[in-house]
């Protein structure tokens, strides 16, 4: 069955709340472009998983919750509104955004977008 990128995106966000790491990092191609904030920024599947198995350790209460996602081709900007606490009991909430590009019904690339002046200041205490 071949999955629309709507729900490839859907799919994403669901598994990354139920942290079904095994079955999200189906979703991406093997030698998939990644990018996030803090200057992570790698090439392939195997470079990837470390930021995601990292989620449920940095912060063991989350949830993205995509406010609205905005489809053109094989492309998807999805508007995310991320709330949990980390494990010193932290709130932490904050706006960020994806850009996805999926080929052959696997994520290719993928960028993640937030302010990261503002959440490493929160993290600090400041």
């Amino acid at each position: 069955m071949v999955q629309s990128v709507r729900e490839i995106v859907t799919c994403y966000f669901r598994l990354i709340n139920e942290e079904r790491f095994d079955e999200l990092f189906r979703l991406f191609d093997p030698e998939v472009e990644f990018s996030a904030p803090f200057g992570f920024s790698v090439r392939g599947l195997e470079h990837v998983k470390p930021f995601y198995l990292r989620l449920p350790l940095e912060y063991p209460e989350h949830e993205d919750a995509p406010t609205e996602i905005i489809c053109s081709g094989n492309k998807a900007a999805v508007f995310i509104e991320f709330v949990g606490r980390t494990r010193h009991g932290l709130p932490v909430a904050f706006k960020a955004t994806d850009w996805f590009e999926i080929e052959k019904g696997k994520i290719k690339a993928l960028s993640i977008f937030f302010d990261s002046f503002s959440l490493a200041r929160l993290l600090r205490g400041g």
